[in-house]
C-alpha cells in the first residue's frame, strides 16, 4: 500500500512525454508503470488530460519577511510559490539590523521552517566583511552564496553582508567560495556607472520611469558580468550569474562557455515578457534592477534562452508595499521607490503558455525550470526530476485551460502582478511536494510549516 497513485496522465520523464502511472510513498517516487502494475494506493488522482512536470525550483526569491513582513512573508510568499506550481524555493539572504551574517541565516532558517509550504534552501551572505563566515554558514547547510558587485552604505543594512566593496575583495570572496565548493551568485553590474548616471538623470530633473532605465545603461551589466567572469574563473568557482538582462552580456556569456568556463546564466520571465516600452506603461511596480530593456535585448534572450545561453529563469520575486511603489519624493521621482517586483507565482504560468505559444518546448521548460537549477545548486537528482527515489515534487497541468491572470487572485500579500490581464493557456491545477497535495484549484491543503529545509549533496 502506498500513499499516493497518480493515473492516465501524460508523465515527464527522461526528456520525454510518455503515458504512465506515478505512485508516491514517503515522500518519493516508487514506482512508474502502468495503472495496472502499480502498487495499491491510499488515494487516486486521475490525471486524465494533463501533464504531470516536475515541480519548479525557483533559485532566486527575496521573500525576506522578518523586518519586512509587511510586504511579504514566508507563509503567504509560498502560498504564491505553491499556487504557482513552485516546489523548492532557495530564498536570498538579507542583513538584518544588528546581527551578524550568521546570526541572520540562523533567524530566517527558524522562520522559514515554522512557516514556508514548499521546500526550500538558504542562500548565505558573503560580502568583504563576512568572509570568515562561510565555513560556518555551509555547516549549517547554506545552499549557495550571493554577492553583489558594489560597497553598500551604512544606511543599507540589509546589504551590509552581500556587499564586495571592490575587484580585490570579490577574488577573495570567489576563492573561499571555491574551497567550499558550493555556487556563486553573482548581482553583475558596474555600481560606478550606475550612481554617476543617477546623479546625472537627477540634475537634469530626469525622474520619471524613463529616468531609471536609462540610468542603468546595459555596458554596467556588460562589463560587471565580464569581469565576474574573469575573476570567478580564476578563483575556479562555480558562478552564477543572476537576472542577466543584456544581449551584449548573453553573447560574452556563450562564449565563455565555449572554452568550459564555469558558468550558468539566470534570467527573469520579466526580462524575458516585456519591454521597456510597456515596462514604462506599467509604472513603478516594474521597476527592477537591472531594467527590463528594449526589443532587441528580449529577442536576444528567446535566442539565448533556446540555444542554452541561458541555463535557468528564476522569478526574483522582491515584493514592496503599495505605499512604498508610489512615487512621492519630489526631488528623487522614481529613485526614491524601491526596485522589485513579485513573481514566485507567475513565473511557471508564462513559461507553460510560452510552450503553447511554441516559443520553447517542454523539454526547454523543465531544463529551465527544474532539472538544470537541481544540478546547478547541488539538489539532483533528488529534486529536478520525475525518477524512481526521487523526492515526490510535482505539477498537474492542463494544457488547454485558458485564463486571465488578475490581480485580485494572487496570493502574494500585495496582491499584484505587473502581468495583470494577460490571458495564458496551460493552468497548473495541483501541486504535489514530498508526495503531498499542498496546493489544489485555489485551495492549500498544507500546514505552515511543512516545507522541508534543503541543503546541497
Amino acid at each position: 500500500m502506498v500513499d499516493l497513485n497518480i493515473t492516465n496522465g501524460k508523465v515527464f520523464v527522461e526528456k520525454e512525454l510518455i503515458e504512465t502511472g506515478l505512485s508516491l510513498d514517503h515522500g518519493k517516487i516508487v514506482a512508474i508503470g502502468k495503472t495496472n502494475t502499480l502498487p495499491t494506493a491510499d488515494k487516486t488522482i486521475d490525471a486524465e488530460n494533463r501533464l504531470i512536470l516536475p515541480g519548479g525550483i525557483d533559485v532566486h526569491s527575496h521573500i525576506l519577511d522578518l523586518e519586512f513582513s509587511h510586504r511579504e512573508d514566508f507563509y503567504t510568499g509560498t502560498q504564491a510559490a505553491s499556487s504557482g506550481g513552485i516546489t523548492t524555493i532557495l530564498e536570498m539572504p538579507m542583513g538584518i539590523r544588528g546581527k551578524s551574517a550568521i546570526e541572520s541565516f540562523d533567524i530566517q532558517l527558524k522562520e522559514m521552517k515554522a512557516k514556508s509550504l514548499v521546500d526550500f534552501g538558504l542562500i548565505g551572505s558573503a560580502g568583504y566583511s563576512n568572509i570568515n563566515s562561510i565555513d560556518e554558514l555551509v555547516s549549517k547547510g547554506a545552499i549557495a552564496f550571493k554577492t553583489f558587485m558594489l560597497d553598500a552604505p551604512e544606511e543599507m543594512y540589509e546589504l551590509k553582508d552581500l556587499s564586495a566593496k571592490n575587484d580585490s575583495y570579490l577574488l577573495k570572496i570567489f576563492s573561499k567560495i571555491a574551497e567550499v565548493g558550493l555556487v556563486s551568485s553573482i548581482h553583475a553590474e558596474n555600481d560606478s556607472i550606475i550612481q554617476e548616471e543617477i546623479n546625472r538623470q537627477i540634475s537634469n530633473g530626469k525622474l520619471d520611469f524613463q529616468a531609471h532605465t536609462d540610468s542603468r545603461p546595459a555596458i554596467a551589466e556588460d562589463e560587471a558580468c565580464m569581469r565576474a567572469m574573469v575573476l570567478a574563473n580564476h578563483a575556479n568557482v562555480k558562478l552564477n550569474l543572476v537576472h542577466m538582462s543584456s544581449k551584449n552580456a548573453f553573447a560574452f556569456i556563450k562564449t565563455v562557455k565555449q572554452k568550459d568556463w564555469d558558468v550558468t546564466c539566470e534570467i527573469t520571465p520579466h526580462h524575458l515578457f516585456l519591454t521597456s516600452k510597456e515596462a514604462t506603461e506599467i509604472g513603478s511596480w516594474a521597476k527592477i534592477d537591472p531594467p527590463i530593456r528594449s526589443k532587441d535585448h528580449r529577442e536576444a534572450a528567446w535566442i539565448a534562452l533556446n540555444d542554452g545561453t541561458i541555463d535557468i529563469v528564476a522569478s526574483d520575486h522582491s515584493p514592496y508595499s503599495h505605499e512604498e511603489k508610489e512615487v512621492k519624493d519630489e526631488e528623487k521621482g522614481i529613485f526614491s521607490v524601491g526596485s522589485g517586483t513579485p513573481g514566485l507565482e507567475t513565473m511557471l504560468p508564462l513559461l507553460l503558455n510560452a510552450v503553447n505559444r511554441k516559443k520553447l518546448s517542454l523539454a526547454k521548460y523543465v531544463e529551465v525550470t527544474s532539472s538544470n537549477p537541481a544540478k546547478r545548486f547541488g539538489i539532483y537528482p533528488r529534486k529536478g526530476t520525475i525518477s524512481l527515489g526521487s523526492d515526490a515534487d510535482l505539477i498537474i497541468v492542463d494544457m488547454k485551460n485558458e485564463y486571465a491572470l488578475k490581480n485580485e487572485n494572487m496570493f502574494t500579500k500585495q496582491k499584484i502582478t505587473i502581468f495583470d490581464g494577460w490571458k495564458l493557456q496551460g493552468r497548473i491545477e495541483k501541486t504535489i511536494i514530498g508526495g503531498r497535495i499542498v496546493y489544489d484549484e485555489g485551495q492549500f491543503l498544507t500546514e505552515k510549516g511543512s516545507g522541508i529545509f534543503v541543503s546541497p549533496y
